[in-house]
């Protein structure tokens, strides 16, 4: 049956709008294609420069450095920001629990975690454990002691309650696993899932609703059990009574201002903004520290534990959305730091092997030690190497730190091989 004269006429109307649309749009992406090209025209093109190098030299792969492109596209696009909190605000009105296609889930308390519908099992913790007892049995010729330590997972089944069908990614097995193998081949660990949350740290005192790390509450009385253990396990006599106390420190609480990187991710919106309570030692204490930064460089502060180790500065950034008020411990994470306590400088010798866990733990633990040195587990940086730098200095302790969702090959990159 042939459509009538009207029927045909409103057909091509609505394809009309339809193309109308089309155009339309096609023009906003352009014009805005534009804007973003011409505001961020220096930092594209020296992304352009630097991924070429690499190519030439072989540092990546075609694949690698049209990756490296795009995030850098994405994260530098103009006005992103206003993008993501609109999207965010949309996700709230419809009542949801995920975001970004189940990149994070938001329990019913408003706190943020990681979603994974399917984890694939590491076959590896095997190898990872042998690893670190490598790593063990080297430095004990010097008599250095060693202690593997596990963060705390900020998804606790006791306390996180979820939608019904929200895919948690739960390290618990991983976590599990990888200390059994441990403890079985000697390894001394401390799991501090075992003591955070619990009275004094509750949970929603422990983690930030809007950031996978710890509060300063939460590592302050981790840092109390580390060395408690340290002491109780190997007698350093570590003074605890007169530097690490709430004796001794004092509390500052910043109000609704710590935006971590899962709200920065979801949009202010979808994930609210948490309260910074930050903790300032009462007494001084000189400090020398050399860090290596992003750049290649090395730079150094020296003078009091507030301003080299402990930066207020950091707190007063314009934006919520640059780094998160989390960055006052130890500028949050750098690939290597060098700390040298002036005031004790027979105190205890220290490597660690850590993530941005333990940042306000090294602040904090510094005043009990003579020296602690520090690398990211998951270094990139090629004159960087954990092995090579364990068989080239000698430490009384060795500490080496996970958060559980680090527990992966990348991490372990030292004593693959028995000599």
């Amino acid at each position: 049956m042939e459509p009538s004269i009207e029927e045909s006429k409103n057909r091509r109307l609505y394809f009309r709008r339809k193309k109308v649309l089309a155009v339309v749009l096609l023009i906003l992406i352009f014009l805005y294609s534009g804007i973003n090209l011409y505001v961020n025209r220096a930092t594209f093109w020296q992304a352009l420069k630097d991924e070429y190098e690499a190519l030439v030299i072989g540092e990546a792969t075609p694949n690698e450095a049209i990756a490296e492109l795009e995030t850098m596209m994405t994260d530098e696009a103009y006005e992103r920001m206003d993008f993501v909190e609109l999207f965010s605000l949309a996700n709230v009105l419809m009542d949801k629990r995920e975001i970004n296609d189940f990149s994070y889930i938001k329990d019913e308390t408003g706190s943020l975690h990681y979603a994974s519908f399917y984890r694939e099992r590491d076959t590896e913790m095997f190898e990872y454990a042998m690893r670190v007892m490598r790593l063990k049995e080297y430095v004990s010729q010097y008599g250095t002691d060693v202690l593997f330590v596990i963060a705390p997972s900020k998804y606790v089944k006791s306390e996180s309650v979820l939608r019904t069908g929200m895919p948690i990614n739960d390290p618990e097995t991983k976590v599990d696993e990888l200390l059994f193998y441990l403890n079985r081949l000697d390894v001394d660990t401390l799991d501090l899932n075992q003591y955070i949350p619990c009275d004094e740290v509750p949970y929603e005192e422990a983690f930030f609703k809007t950031d996978h790390h710890w509060t300063a509450k939460a590592a302050f009385y981790a840092t109390q059990v580390l060395c408690n253990t340290l002491n109780d396990s190997y007698g350093y006599g570590l003074d605890i009574e007169n530097y690490l106390t709430e004796d001794v420190y004092s509390t500052v609480t910043y109000r609704q201002g710590m935006l971590g990187s899962m709200g920065r991710g979801t949009g202010v919106f979808f994930s609210g903004i948490d309260d910074f309570t930050a903790y300032y030692p009462d007494f001084e204490m000189n400090f020398y520290r050399n860090t290596l930064q992003e750049n290649g460089e090395y730079s150094s502060l020296e003078g009091d534990i507030i301003g080299t180790l402990i930066l207020p500065d950091t707190l007063t950034s314009d934006s919520i959305y640059s780094d998160s008020q989390y960055s006052l411990y130890m500028n949050g994470l750098r690939q290597f730091e060098q700390i040298e306590n002036k005031d004790n400088p027979d105190g205890l010798s220290v490597f660690m092997i850590r993530d941005s866990y333990f940042s306000p733990v090294i602040s904090f633990m510094a005043p009990l030690c003579g020296s602690i040195d520090a690398m990211w587990s998951m270094e990139e940086f090629d004159e960087l190497d954990i092995e090579r730098y364990v068989k080239e200095n000698r430490f009384d302790c060795i500490i080496i730190e996970y958060y559980p969702y680090n527990i992966e090959e990348s991490a372990f990159e030292y004593f693959k091989e028995t000599d």
